[in-house]
């Protein structure tokens, strides 16, 4: 049911209630479309992308199809960095939301079908997209690029599009306008299943630069999307889209620099962007919330991304847990639908935790077989926890994972396919210019790309990440693998090591999501495991020079 309109959060502009009321009405059914009027009463949101006009009144929809074409005679100009934004925004979505396979994603105001172009590629199929357009000609340019499990659909009245909980996902790009918003956000209430979540991104309007060239603008205006946009605070839009009954809304700054692919510059645009001097440049916003109410992800069968039959039965996957209470049950049942057929066997480690993980690892090992619990005594640490957990692995391969990483299961496919494809194993690296860190800690960041600058440096490697806990490998080679390191450090040797044995590793873009209150907190510490970190590398720098590694080959 969607709420009762709120009247707070006014955005920082003059609304007048009788319009907002109307528009809600509408919403929610009172009154018919081609009876709502939104008079144009602000400032920004009340000009047109053509000649600068202002229209007194203008329905629902005629107003949705001004701000699609609009936004796509601007992405008509030519942009050299356009197509690598829209690639970016498209691996956002997918990835930070995060989108499991199989659940479906409306694109509100899919234009020309640009950016579902994109989201195509991303999605690789495995999702059903439904773009939703609002004119008559972009329809056409959309449906000409017959893109993969999309279906293109022109919308004339928007409030019966779509029936109610049709989705999980509803996103959109440059779409969002001020005198749109709150009814765009009513619409995507309804449409939205229980659980579902919106992400939206929109131009920055407070960007210091934005202003500048604004200004030196012989028309006054850079980008006729941009006019569209009310200047207001993150914070404002997060109430006043959190006052609709929406949850976890988050207004982050992006896109503070150009996309870079070199090593060099993705390790200091990643630095630069987790600054806040940096994030007040940054040329976009995205908006995210989600329909309170169960999600679909943990009531419904995901597809499944087996898909190489060689690899079927083949994988022991290794987890180990410390106080993995909260996580372990959701991740090992989510292992099981996506890459059942791979899966010969689940090795939950337990090490030593305080809670329930190992009585929840039994609950699971009842209903399936393959599910094993190896139960660790004093002292506990990570690297102890994988020399157990490889030495009771029995399948062909070894797939190493932290209990944390469910919201990423569905980037393991790379690393499957890597190892089907004949490479002896496969990292999950999270530096890649496909990977999205969602709350990656600024000093962690820079710690992280200084290290892999310096293990790059001395060993004369070209390696993004190697100290995630994410590693499929054949299993011999972790089962001949000297771990010396007890704590986290051990994570850094697991790369590390196979990769100076002349092993055939490729690394896989993955993502990073940090722990909500939800998931408990991690027992890493930088501060305590950076010497570790420090000495690994070091003591394989030695080694290395001195010969000490032999080809595997």
């Amino acid at each position: 049911m969607i709420p009762q309109w709120k009247m707070a959060g006014c955005l920082g502009c003059v609304r007048i209630g009788r319009r907002r009321q109307s528009i809600a009405a509408h919403v929610r059914g009172d009154t018919s479309e081609e009876d709502t009027i939104m008079p144009a009463v602000e400032s920004q949101a009340g000009e047109l992308a053509h000649g600068g006009l202002r229209e007194a009144a203008s329905p629902l929809s005629h107003a949705f199809r001004r701000v699609e074409m609009s936004r796509e005679k601007a992405w008509d100009k030519p942009s050299s960095g356009r197509a690598k934004r829209l690639r970016r925004r498209a691996f956002l979505v997918a990835k930070s939301l995060p989108v499991f396979p199989g659940q479906s994603v409306l694109e509100l105001g899919a234009g020309s079908g640009a950016w579902t172009e994109h989201l195509s590629f991303v999605f690789g199929g495995q999702n059903p997209i439904t773009g939703a357009v609002f004119n008559r000609e972009l329809e056409q340019r959309a449906r000409s690029r017959k893109l993969l499990n999309t279906n293109i659909i022109y919308v004339e009245k928007c409030r019966s599009a779509f029936p109610q909980e049709s989705f999980d996902f509803v996103v959109g790009t440059d779409i969002l306008a001020g005198e749109l918003t709150s009814a765009i956000f009513e619409i995507v209430y309804g449409w939205l299943k229980p659980g579902g979540q919106f992400l939206f991104f929109m131009s920055n309007s407070s960007n210091p630069l934005g202003w500048l060239l604004k200004a030196l603008s012989p028309s006054g205006s850079v980008n006729q999307v941009t006019g569209f946009r009310n200047t207001v605070s993150l914070k404002a839009w997060s109430d006043e889209v959190g006052a609709m009954g929406f949850s976890n809304v988050e207004a982050m700054p992006c896109e503070a620099i150009p996309p870079l692919h070199s090593n060099a510059g993705q390790a200091i645009g990643l630095i630069l962007e987790s600054t806040s001097v940096a994030r007040g440049f940054s040329r976009t916003i995205s908006l995210r919330g989600t329909k309170p109410g169960k999600s679909t992800k943990d009531q419904t069968s995901l597809v499944s991304l087996a898909v190489r039959p060689e690899l079927f039965g083949t994988v022991s996957v290794v987890i180990p847990c410390h106080n993995e209470e909260a996580n372990i049950n959701r991740l090992v049942k989510t292992l099981l639908e996506l890459y059942g057929e791979y899966i010969h066997e689940i090795v939950i480690v337990n090490d030593n935790s305080a809670d329930h993980t190992a009585q929840v690892a039994m609950a699971l090992a009842k209903t399936d077989h393959r599910v094993k619990l190896v139960n660790r005594t004093h002292p506990a640490g990570v690297g102890r926890a994988l020399r157990d957990g490889f030495a009771a692995a029995t399948g062909k391969y070894i797939l190493s994972i932290d209990g944390d990483f469910l919201c990423i299961a569905p980037e393991f496919e790379g690393l499957f396919d890597a190892v089907a494809d004949g490479c002896d194993g496969a990292i999950g690296s999270r530096f890649s210019s496909e990977s999205v860190l969602i709350r990656y800690p600024f000093f962690k960041i820079v710690c992280n790309r200084g290290y892999h600058l310096l293990l790059n440096l001395l060993l004369g490697q070209r390696v993004r990440d190697v100290s995630n806990n994410l590693k499929l490998y054949r299993a011999e080679i972790l089962k001949s693998l000297v771990i010396e390191e007890n704590h986290f450090a051990a994570n850094v040797e697991t790369g590390l090591k196979p990769l100076l044995l002349d092993y055939r590793i490729r690394e896989v873009p993955v993502s990073w999501i940090n722990r909500t209150a939800g998931m408990g907190k991690s027992s890493f510490n930088l501060l305590k495991v950076g010497p570790d970190y420090l000495r690994v590398l070091l003591r394989a720098a030695w080694r290395h020079w001195r010969g000490q590694y032999h080809s595997s080959r």
